[in-house]
């Protein structure tokens, strides 16, 4: 097969992963070296805990297309990401999760790229092995996000995906502390293409999101990349002032034609529980809001950088070694 002079990156988060990582980059290099001329693959480790570094240490002595960069801490996998975006330098960036995402269609998704699609997303084709409440709020989400938060997030949508340098280049035009990669992708507006896969597992037991950190998640999106909360909640407050005005005109009138009746108390407690539960709801979506903002206003980085491995193995095929050859504090 001829190679294709093209410049692939494949960026793939780590946190603890020392069990699989060797396995997905064993798989990864391969389909890299069989298609493209130049390619390299940066791992990202989000302040992994289990040997993990020492891993990766013993693949940078065999493989020459492997980068390694480390965050101070944990931050996150979307900061991991964003991270790994920031220093790939190919034409092409395939963004991957080590613990599920095939290699083989790495090609595919680039050639897409290559035919116009600025950004190809993997769409999983179905939830089977996702407890019923993630399945159950995986679907109230994507409804929720895409009718009637306009953020045109594709259902089933994985990190898994390929991005032109042009796609990434905007990408990364987003200054967020919070950039989410699957909002972030729809709101920068390039031509894109799906592709339906089944996740595998490189693991016997495959890691689950728990219920609170699938419900952080999906509120941090949410609050990140629209402000329709804040509309619904004004709408809502709008609707409660109006209902109370016309209880209003009822009291008045009880009082003008009725004088001896006495207000309802059930009515009463009735209306008060309704305008306290607005009046809670609206502080809690605004509270949520002032914290992104006071976050902003802080224009802290999204993450900070421990140190940068690369390979020690020259690559004889290219006739070079990797492309940063010393950035190791």
């Amino acid at each position: 097969m001829t190679r294709q002079d093209l410049f692939v990156s494949v960026v793939a988060p780590l946190g603890d992963d020392a069990d699989i990582v060797t396995a997905f980059v064993e798989e990864v290099v391969p389909v890299l070296t069989e298609h493209y001329l130049h390619a390299e693959i940066v791992l990202v480790d989000d302040g992994s805990r289990d040997g993990t570094v020492d891993v990766v240490d013993a693949l940078l002595r065999r493989f020459p297309l492997v980068r390694l960069l480390r965050l101070s801490r944990r931050f996150g996998p979307e900061s991991a990401i964003s991270a790994g975006l920031e220093t790939a330098i190919g034409d092409f960036v395939v963004v991957m999760l080590p613990d599920c995402d095939p290699p083989s269609l790495i090609p595919t998704m680039v050639s897409q790229c290559r035919d116009g699609a600025g950004i190809v997303h993997a769409i999983r084709a179905d939830r089977r092995g996702d407890p019923w409440y993630l399945a159950l709020g995986s679907r109230l989400f994507y409804g929720l996000v895409n009718r009637t938060f306009q953020l045109q997030i594709p259902p089933n949508s994985t990190h898994f995906r390929a991005l032109s340098r042009q796609a990434v280049n905007a990408i990364l035009q987003v200054r967020s502390r919070n950039r989410y990669l699957r909002a972030v992708t729809a709101y920068v507006g390039y031509a894109n293409a799906q592709i339906t896969y089944t996740p595998g597992s490189r693991r016997s037991r495959p890691r689950q999101k728990g219920l609170f950190e699938a419900i952080r998640l999906a509120a941090g999106i949410i609050v990140a990349n629209s402000i329709q909360p804040l509309a619904l909640v004004a709408w809502l407050g709008l609707c409660a002032a109006g209902l109370s005005g016309l209880y209003l005109l009822y009291v008045v009138g009880i009082r003008l034609f009725h004088p001896q009746v006495a207000a309802g108390w059930t009515t009463l407690s009735a209306v008060m529980a309704v305008l306290f539960g607005v009046l809670a709801l609206s502080t809690s979506v605004m509270a949520a809001y002032l914290a992104r903002i006071l976050e902003e206003q802080g224009d802290r980085p999204m993450y900070f950088v421990l140190e940068e491995r690369t390979a020690s193995t020259p690559d004889v095929a290219a006739g070079r070694r990797n492309v940063v050859t010393d950035s190791t504090p």
